[in-house]
């Protein structure tokens, strides 16, 4: 018999409840995944033009040269007199530079004119560092 006034959920409502949710899930997770990805290379495109820009300014504020060298997996800031390593990063997930290069930043200001493509799963980016020493992300 029915009992009045009874309140819940029955098991049947619990389980189309939870097959809804896999189902909402399973179609969330491709584009969120592409998102991550898509966030990695944007991050390591934006932190390489933020570590050049601050090469090109450690070389006029200090008077020295200073040297980005590259690899695929990552790229290292060493300032040329002193040895010292300012920044030495590696990129996330699958992001990877094209190949291995170097640049210079003078204290005048000037900078060895180079492109660093950058790619990854879901695209490919490049920054151009200028022979005057400015940064473009393309």
């Amino acid at each position: 018999m029915p009992m009045r006034g009874r309140t819940g959920f029955t098991l049947v409502e619990m389980m189309v409840l939870v097959g809804i949710f896999g189902l909402v899930v399973a179609l969330a997770i491709p584009n969120v995944a592409s998102y991550v990805r898509s966030n990695q290379l944007d991050t390591s495109v934006d932190r390489m033009a933020a570590d050049l820009n601050l090469a090109r300014t450690m070389s006029i504020t200090n008077g020295r040269i200073f040297r980005l060298t590259t690899t695929e997996a990552g790229y290292r800031l060493v300032d040329t007199f002193s040895g010292e390593v300012l920044r030495d990063r590696s990129f996330d997930g699958d992001v990877a530079l094209e190949a291995a290069d170097s640049a210079q930043f003078f204290p005048w200001g000037m900078a060895d004119a180079k492109v660093f493509n950058l790619s990854s799963r879901v695209g490919d980016r490049s920054i151009n560092l200028l022979p005057t020493g400015v940064v473009e992300v393309h």
